[in-house]
Parts: C-alpha cells; structure tokens; sequence
C-alpha cells in the first residue's frame, strides 16, 4: 500500500500524515513523501525504537519509502531530508497511534542557523582591459572569504572576502605591484540540478596598493602605499561532492576607482569550499 506524506515548511519543518492504519507485517508499508521544497536532492530513513541503525537514502525526485515489516505498536519512523551544500536535516519522528488510527509526529527544536554559513579558499588571475593595462600585464592573488546565513533555506547570503594579490607592472619605476584588499557582498544561489549551483555575487571594498620601485626617480627603490574603492562581480559555478565540500570555478571582474580614472579587470577563480 501507498501512504502519502505531503509537508510544509515554517520555522521547522512539518510532515503531514494521512490517516491509515500500519500493522506489522510481512509485506512492506510504502510512504510517498512530497519534500519540503524543489531543491530537496535527497531523503533518508530508518525505522526503530532509536535513530541509531543504518540509514536507507532515497532520490528527492522519487521520495517512495519502503517500510520493511513495520511495527506501528512499538516502532518510530525517522526522517530527514538534504540539499545540496547542506547537511541532512534533524531527524523528525513519526508514530502511530492504533487508538485514533492517526500519525503523531514530534519535531525538534528549531537548529539555529550559523551565521558563518561556509569558508572558501581560491586562488585567481586578473588581466587588465586597455584602461589599465599600462600599469599591470597580470595579477595573480589568493582569498580566503566567509560566507554568512540567517536563514540556510534561503538562497540569498552574505559574505565577506580577504585578498592578496602580486603582478609585475609594466612602469619603468616600479618593480612590483602588491595589492591586501577586503570586500562585502551578496550572492544569490540558483539550483540548476541535484550537484550544480549557479550563484552570482556583487560586492563592495578597499584595495591597499603596495608598490615598490623607484617612483621618485631617485635611484632608490622605496614602498610606495595608497587605498582605492573596488567593485567586485563575479558569477560562481558550485558542483557539490560531498555533505561538506563544494568545488567551483566563476568568471570575475573588477572595477578600481583611481582619481583620475576608472581601471578594469577581469579573470577567473577557482577553490574548495567547506561547508559549517
């Protein structure tokens, strides 16, 4: 037999149960799930007294759960659910009550979402367009950014980014171009299938130039610092492996406000990211 589960979602999640009798027996009890929202990958169940045994997983997108010889008098139904990026959720339990012939089920205190939701880290490449290519030929840097959440059902987070960058300059009075920045933004993701994840980001944020070289044409290399605004647009491609690590790879581009002008970069990052 087929038992339909449909569910709702609030603070917790709510898993509503048709009334049907289960009795032990030899033929399996068949649930139907609907998850609790399209970007559901995955659900996973077990039955027993204690949610201590092995877990059977199913597909988010053919949530059917086989009930092997269930025992409704003395046994418990354990569910959780999973997205991408995300770890599987608590367990919810669900009994039946032979004397209402309904399912009773007992939720868990709400999980108060991290607010760093996961860490990143990625080397980049940045080629300056022809407003800026008289100062850089290229810039190789290394990040490390925090993403930030209220909410791990919604889509929309936070982040915050620290940089270094090296390059060689095309100026004859200096040697090396240095750049420390720090950025804060937003990102959107967008679930394009079970694995992948497009998400856009825009930020804000300060570039420290360190410059060194003979800029006062003396003869004498000296360290030369000052501060720029910085725009940063970039476009993340996410393919998840694994509960806790993210691979990515995203085109990116760069806005440096000088005083006199405005220059341009653009290039691409790649990394790990570690899910909390």
């Amino acid at each position: 037999m087929v038992l339909n589960v449909r569910t709702a979602t609030c603070t917790a999640l709510l898993l509503l149960l048709s009334t049907l009798s289960v009795f032990a027996s030899s033929s399996p009890v068949r649930i139907m799930i609907k998850p609790a929202s399209e970007q559901v990958a995955a659900i996973r169940y077990q039955t027993g007294t204690k949610a201590k045994g092995s877990w059977k997983e199913v597909d988010g997108d053919q949530p059917i759960l086989s009930l092997e010889a269930f025992d409704s008098a003395q046994e418990v139904l354990f569910v959780q659910q999973k997205e991408p990026g995300r770890d599987w959720s608590r367990s919810y339990e669900y009994r039946y009550d032979t004397k209402t012939n309904s399912w009773d089920v007992t939720l868990p205190d709400p999980r108060k979402p991290l607010f760093i939701d996961s860490m990143e880290l990625k080397p980049y490449a940045l080629f300056p367009t022809s407003s800026s290519s008289t100062l850089y030929s290229s810039v190789i840097g290394g990040a490390l950014k925090l993403n930030l959440s209220v909410d791990e059902q919604k889509p929309l987070y936070g982040y915050v980014e620290g940089a270094y960058s090296r390059g060689p300059s095309k100026s004859d009075w200096v040697d090396v171009m240095q750049a420390v920045n720090i950025s804060a933004g937003f990102g959107y993701r967008i679930r394009l299938g079970k694995l992948v994840e497009l998400a856009p980001e825009l930020g804000y944020g300060l570039v420290l130039h360190l410059l060194e070289g003979d800029l006062d044409q003396d003869g004498t290399d000296s360290l030369e610092v000052f501060v720029d605004q910085q725009v940063r647009v970039a476009i993340n491609f996410n393919y998840t492996f694994c509960d806790v690590h993210e691979f990515f790879v995203a085109p990116i581009g760069v806005l440096l406000f000088e005083k006199s002008r405005i220059a341009a970069l653009y290039g691409v990052q790649a990394g790990m990211r570690f899910n909390f």
